[in-house]
């Protein structure tokens, strides 16, 4: 049986985000560990700072009945 092959596409940008701010970190004296967790942390509470905004507007719209 013939395999098909498929191009998948990631987005890297996040983790291209993430790994500057983690080499930032680094840089002005934070140690990797406490770099990698602080930026972990941030974009966590960002992702879930969104989804609520998300969720406060869908419950903000009218419904016709």
């Amino acid at each position: 049986m013939p395999t098909a092959e498929t191009e998948t596409s990631v987005d890297t940008s996040i983790l291209d985000e993430m790994v500057h701010w983690i080499k930032t970190l680094k840089d002005v004296g934070v140690s990797p560990d406490t770099a990698a967790k602080c930026t972990s942390d941030f974009f966590i509470a960002a992702g879930v700072a969104t989804t609520e905004e998300v969720w406060e507007d869908e419950g903000d719209e009218e419904e016709d009945f």
